[in-house]
């Protein structure tokens, strides 16, 4: 059972930005600037992409994201969408 108040900051917008950039695509990779233009975050808000880097942690460790590439930037791999879509409803 989920925890809400375990969740990072910022958790839904994020997951709604990974469904809309990997809806109908054929790669489902994402990285933090990918879902940060996504939302219309400038890349000099250090405190909101530092909120972004913790929620896509966060969704590696429920399963719902793999990481495929561990050096800088790194980017993950969508594994389990029905997960991902039951944090986009809270």
């Amino acid at each position: 059972m989920r925890n809400p108040s375990k969740e990072p900051r910022y958790l839904e917008r994020i997951v709604k930005a990974i469904l809309k950039l990997t809806k109908g695509k054929n790669h489902r990779v994402v990285s933090v600037k990918n879902v940060r233009r996504q939302t219309g975050v400038d890349g000099g808000n250090r405190s909101a992409v530092q909120f972004y880097t913790h929620a896509l942690r966060f969704l590696v460790k429920e399963g719902v994201l793999e990481v495929i590439n561990n050096s800088s930037p790194k980017k993950y791999k969508l594994v389990d969408e029905k997960k991902l879509e039951s944090f986009a409803e809270g």
